[in-house]
């Protein structure tokens, strides 16, 4: 598997991952906040509780994002909830520089890209949250 890892992985890849796990890491931040704040009132630990569910539920969705990427269909969460925005349709003409190249969304990734992007994206955010947990 870490052969099919080196073949897909380039470069390019970078900005996506970093955009991804930040993006997603912010977000279990903020919802793991205002469940202590709302929901827990402070009964029981934030870091035990709310950081160890986020890094059990990274490493599951990581897990998913592996098994796509080995060739099992299993469902994409990001496009179920998060597919709503229509693409705008682009013309392209003649590219003379490249130095004016916009960088590579996520979107403009191949699958397979885009699955290892989102393995190594919910890996981290996973491993960040269950070392927090444990501290």
């Amino acid at each position: 598997m870490l052969k099919k890892f080196r073949k897909i992985w380039n470069r390019d890849l970078w900005q996506p991952l970093v955009n991804r796990a930040f993006t997603r890491l912010v977000l279990a931040l903020a919802a793991s906040l205002l469940w202590n704040e709302f929901v827990n009132g402070g009964l029981l630990s934030m870091r035990a509780y709310a950081f160890l569910f986020f890094g059990v539920l990274f490493a599951v969705a990581a897990w998913m994002s592996y098994l796509r990427l080995d060739g099992i269909r299993a469902p994409q969460f990001d496009k179920l909830l998060f597919d709503w925005k229509r693409k705008p349709k682009r013309t392209y003409g003649d590219m003379i520089d490249y130095v004016n190249e916009k960088p590579i969304d996520f979107e403009e990734l191949e699958e397979d890209e885009k699955c290892l992007c989102l393995l190594l994206a919910d890996t981290a955010c996973s491993l960040i949250f269950l070392v927090l947990s444990l501290i």
